[in-house]
């Protein structure tokens, strides 16, 4: 029986690269796989560089223009999930730093034409004048905190809320860009090399709302159950 664990992360978790090396380290898979297309990747080598001067730029416009100091509007939630968005992700950077470390293969195996609709919005939506001065003006609120997020996934995945909490949290979810396609794809990959290398304990990185077990089998926990795969959230390492 193939050995498969999904790790479930809260996507830019400041700690998130330290956390995921040592966690790594403790489970010494013998390949990675990594929710991320080799399209997001390859965009954040070549544009990410100039996109982020294309912000940096703006911002100083609308500094001047409405009399507010630049690192308060550098520091506004909606600019660092746009700086965040651009840089690479810190599933990667761990991902990456310990499969060359260790001589295993890791893989991207999320959908290249999916990353494609995404990075479309940002060459023409995103960062833009108009856009830019109307995100510097909403409420700093930002997203959920992290604590936040680690909260609803340890209920989510570690416990049984029951199946109409999960059910409504996943139907918001669900769609082209969310739950279903990407997860049918990667658990499909994943398959193939577990087949391929049976005896081989594969580590799966990702956003833990794919490990969500879900009624109608669309997440990628779901499609892969047969299997066995352990659960971890990265806040709980490799604990119990």
């Amino acid at each position: 029986m193939p050995i498969l664990t999904l790790i479930g992360t809260v996507h830019r978790d400041r700690e998130g690269t330290v956390k995921l090396r040592r966690l790594l380290a403790q489970l010494r898979p013998l390949e990675i796989t990594l929710e991320m297309s080799p399209l997001a990747l390859r965009y954040r080598r070549i544009h990410g560089q100039s996109k982020l001067l294309r912000l940096e730029r703006i911002l100083d416009r609308l500094a001047a223009e409405l009399g507010r100091e630049r690192s308060h509007l550098r520091n506004h939630p909606a600019i660092e999930d746009i700086r965040s968005l651009l840089a690479l992700p810190f599933e990667y950077q761990a991902a990456s730093e310990y499969a060359e470390e260790a001589g295993i293969p890791l893989s991207l195996i999320d959908l290249s034409e999916i990353s494609a609709i995404k990075l479309k919005k940002v060459e023409s939506d995103l960062i833009t004048y108009p856009n830019i001065r109307v995100l510097v003006n909403l409420p700093e609120t930002g997203g959920p905190p992290a604590a936040e997020s680690s909260r609803i996934a340890r209920a989510l995945v570690l416990r049984d809320p029951g199946k109409a909490v999960r059910r409504d949290f996943l139907k918001k979810r669900r769609g082209v860009e969310g739950i279903g396609t990407r997860d049918r794809h990667m658990a499909q990959e994943i398959r193939h090399r577990l087949v391929a290398r049976p005896e081989r304990h594969l580590v799966h990185i990702g956003g833990w709302v794919h490990l969500v077990e879900d009624d109608l089998g669309e997440t990628l926990y779901s499609r892969l159950l047969d299997l066995a795969p352990r659960r971890i959230l990265l806040e709980e390492e490799a604990g119990p």
